[in-house]
């Protein structure tokens, strides 16, 4: 029997005095025996075994992986890995050291890797931002249906997120082609509300007595909202008409595009009388351009000039964004403070389009 011993203290005493098993799935924890010396495993094997369980604890702990979620990620079968883990594989000991051992290795390089990234900017207050602000405010304070129609990647959702993390009864749901349907909406909306309703047919009501407990004063902020079909426009509709709440329809042009398009149903005069303010931008103004990238530390004028170029594309601050981190790793892997040619090597290697 292998007699080396664990860490000193890693080992729980309890296991240890009552001869239970080793360790438990749920916790992680370290093995109080290793694995025998055979013909099919040498001391050096063993020895990597304990550093690799120790490893695999950290890991996981961290994550809050369960042993099968490990052995998934691995690519290696469960019952494999347990008996390996548990020190009772009786197997060769080097194959599966050399496939857990691969695995951290490769989840260590990519923490590597993402702690190298540099982080985005916060929320900044700008003259875009700050104009959303206050239609949301205008249809939170007055119950009102309210439409926040705006390019692709020109900070709205941040705005918004950032209005609900500072507001009571404010809360943002998010759809998608997937939740696009009545139903789909309502599940998003009671996800955000905390309502907890199974029935479907149940959801709209049991919702409805969810705002009426709130009182006057939420606001109901529904990003994407291109997404969504017709009826589940008129139910938000409906939301603001009998719950007296606040109704943000944020996305893109799609959705206005339906109130002035020729429709047979009544529900496009409801709504389009219905609508207390609309706030349209297609493009970004240079200034909050200006701004946002104060927020990566740039003050050369010739990057500055090249990165609004790039902010006036479609995508604006996203665009941005993508290009200077792609731009400060490849500076820093150079050596090098960032420079123009950086941010044109990452606008390039990215392949999106020309800047003109």
């Amino acid at each position: 029997m292998n007699t080396h011993s664990p860490v000193s203290g890693s080992s729980s005493p309890d296991v240890a005095r009552s001869g239970a098993a080793p360790f438990r799935k749920t916790s992680w924890e370290r093995p109080v025996t290793g694995p025998d010396l055979g013909t099919n495993r040498t001391t050096h094997d063993i020895d990597l075994w304990w550093g690799l369980v120790d490893r695999v604890i950290e890991v996981a702990r961290a994550n809050g992986w369960s042993m099968g979620e490990v052995a998934r990620r691995i690519g290696m079968p469960s019952g494999t890995f347990s008996t390996w883990y548990s020190g009772k594989y009786s197997g060769r000991l080097d194959n599966q050291n050399l496939a857990v051992g691969k695995w951290l290795d490769a989840i260590e390089e990519q923490a590597d890797i993402c702690s190298q990234i540099p982080a985005s900017p916060g929320f900044m207050k700008m003259q875009m931002s700050q104009e959303i602000i206050e239609t949301l405010s205008w249809a939170q304070m007055t119950s009102d249906l309210v439409m926040i129609t705006q390019g692709a990647g020109t900070g709205k959702t941040e705005a918004c997120r950032h209005y609900c993390a500072t507001r009571p009864h404010a809360y943002l749901a998010t759809v998608s082609p997937q939740t696009k349907t009545v139903h789909g909406m309502l599940v998003e909306l009671a996800a955000e509300l905390d309502v907890i309703e199974h029935n479907p047919a149940k959801l709209t009501r049991a919702i409805g007595r969810k705002l009426q407990r709130i009182g006057n004063g939420s606001l109901l902020i529904v990003d994407e909202a291109q997404n969504l079909v017709d009826d589940a426009i008129n139910q938000l509709r409906h939301f603001v008409d009998v719950h007296k709440c606040g109704v943000a329809l944020v996305g893109n042009n799609e959705v206005y595009g339906r109130f002035t398009k020729k429709n047979d149903g009544p529900s496009y005069a409801q709504l389009k009388s219905r609508l207390g303010k609309r706030l349209k931008r297609e493009k970004p103004r240079v200034s909050d351009l200006r701004t946002f990238i104060s927020g990566w530390n740039v003050s050369d004028p010739d990057c500055i000039k090249l990165l609004i170029g790039i902010g006036m594309k479609g995508g604006a601050l996203r665009q941005i964004d993508k290009t200077m981190k792609l731009a400060t790793m490849i500076a820093m892997g150079n050596g090098e403070p960032l420079q123009v040619g950086h941010i044109q090597a990452a606008w390039k290697n990215r392949d999106v389009e020309d800047v003109t």
